[in-house]
């Protein structure tokens, strides 16, 4: 059964899932049927049962009093009609008799009664006075007894009857309950055929974004999410041609430009400094002009190198740091573009020693220091955190200036992306340096954002998790 609904469409897994629900309530409205049934006829025997019973009780209790005006007009006027009447009367009633002993057996004093009548019938021609008076009057005592005994063998009956409808309908609210289960448990399993293949297919699309490793394995379930699974296996593998494809060429393109890239800076200075001849102020101007382009095309050919080798790197390398030697070895590298904008660095590190990747952890605090330095107000500080939050290792870097919106701040973490405010330095940005920050952090295995803090414009929290040396 399990192979034909691997391969069944999922018009035909969603049709045979409803059928296979209704089975349940079919079965339940079939022995709900049946047990209606069946209560309906034992309540309409036992009604018809009953009535008889009771039309039988009055009978015989209105045949004994014939019997005794019979018996005693016999005695007062001794005839032949008489007699046959008397014994006409005491034969119906031993019928009558005969009868109910043999639908109700627990009647306890049909064979006394039987025994009594015989008597009569054989007697009454010959007892007079007391003698007569007692067995008329005996059975007449006995026939209240045995129409008392009918009753109380009915109202026995109809508690019978009671607790059977009770025991029904308590065994019917068990089916119930358990068919109820059995539906939701083929619901649950229907369900769950569709739900597993989507949410497979949910981790192989998190993981053609995120370019993480495709799931392995095929997908099983309706025909057409099993396509679609391919699919988006080929879709990955597509992916990742094209990616491999443009991190050769971002390489080799990034290598090629340095060389030439390195002879047009090392002109310019030749040509800036005057030692081939003297310049007059507007050729000096135009090299000084190529030599800030050449600077600027310097800057985004190491960043772009940069990227590339942070996109190589798969795995972190760690090992035991001190903050505060990386802390002041990227604040002497950014000394001077500090010191040309009056900016001051303000440090407020909690923590004695870290381990990390110091490579990806450099990246992160280069990027961020540079950010904080030339989008920052002038004469502002910068202020520097490193703290301990929970389990998580948390890196603040913030300055004064324009505020980020917050629709923007998401947004300013994928590669090449810039946002609205400008340098205050003299070169203009590429929109990598915040997604390095955000690849770096992956990689670590946390995570940056842009938060709102009391004391700042703009915070750049970097959250990496607290590791420990194994």
């Amino acid at each position: 059964m399990r192979f034909p609904l691997q391969t069944a469409s999922l018009r035909q897994l969603v049709i045979l899932s409803f059928l296979l629900a209704m089975i349940p309530v079919g079965v339940l409205m079939w022995q709900s049927h049946k047990a209606l049934s069946g209560l309906s006829r034992f309540a309409t025997s036992e009604a018809e049962s009953a009535v008889i019973s009771v039309r039988r009780a009055e009978n015989m209790q209105n045949l004994v009093v014939d019997i005794e005006r019979a018996v005693r007009q016999y005695t007062v006027v001794k005839t032949d009609a008489l007699a046959r009447v008397a014994q006409s009367h005491i034969s119906n009633q031993q019928l009558s008799l005969a009868q109910l002993c043999h639908d109700l057996p627990k009647l306890s004093e049909c064979i006394q009664q039987q025994a009594d009548l015989q008597q009569l019938a054989a007697q009454f021609a010959q007892l007079t006075g007391t003698p007569l008076e007692q067995l008329l009057q005996q059975i007449r005592m006995r026939q209240q007894h045995i129409s008392q005994q009918i009753w109380d063998l009915l109202e026995q009956r109809l508690l019978n009857q009671q607790k059977l409808v009770q025991d029904a309908q308590q065994r019917q609210a068990w089916q119930t309950v358990a068919l109820v289960l059995l539906t939701l448990l083929l619901v649950l399993w229907a369900s769950g055929r569709v739900a597993a293949p989507v949410k497979k297919l949910d981790k192989m699309i998190r993981a053609i974004g995120q370019q993480q490793q495709f799931p392995d394995g095929k997908l099983e379930g309706p025909r057409e999410l099993s396509e679609l699974g391919e699919q988006l296996r080929w879709l990955s593998s597509r992916l990742q041609q094209l990616e491999a494809l443009r991190l050769i060429l971002l390489r080799h393109a990034s290598h090629e430009l340095k060389t030439p890239l390195s002879s047009i800076r090392e002109g310019c200075a030749l040509l800036t400094e005057q030692l081939l001849g003297p310049l007059n102020p507007k050729q000096l101007e135009v090299v000084m002009l190529l030599n800030g382009s050449a600077d600027r095309l310097s800057q985004l050919t190491e960043q772009l190198l940069d990227y590339n080798r942070l996109l190589q790197q798969a795995k972190p390398e760690l090992s035991r740091q001190i903050p505060q030697q990386l802390l002041q070895a990227c604040f002497a590298d950014h000394a001077l573009s500090l010191q040309q904008r009056q900016q001051q660095i303000k440090l407020d590190c909690q923590l004695s020693s870290i381990y990390t990747d110091e490579t990806l952890f450099r990246r992160i605090l280069d990027n961020l220091i540079n950010n904080a330095q030339a989008y920052g107000a002038e004469s502002s500080p910068v202020w520097v955190k490193l703290y301990q939050q929970d389990a998580m290792l948390v890196l603040d870097v913030a300055n004064n200036g324009a505020p980020i919106p917050t629709a923007l701040r998401e947004k300013l973490f994928e590669p090449f992306q810039r946002g609205t405010t400008p340098r205050f330095d003299a070169v203009q940005g590429s929109g990598l340096g915040l997604s390095i920050v955000a690849d770096c952090a992956r990689l670590l295995g946390g995570h940056a954002d842009i938060v709102d803090v009391v004391y700042a414009d703009v915070c750049i929290r970097v959250r990496l998790p607290l590791l420990e040396e194994k």
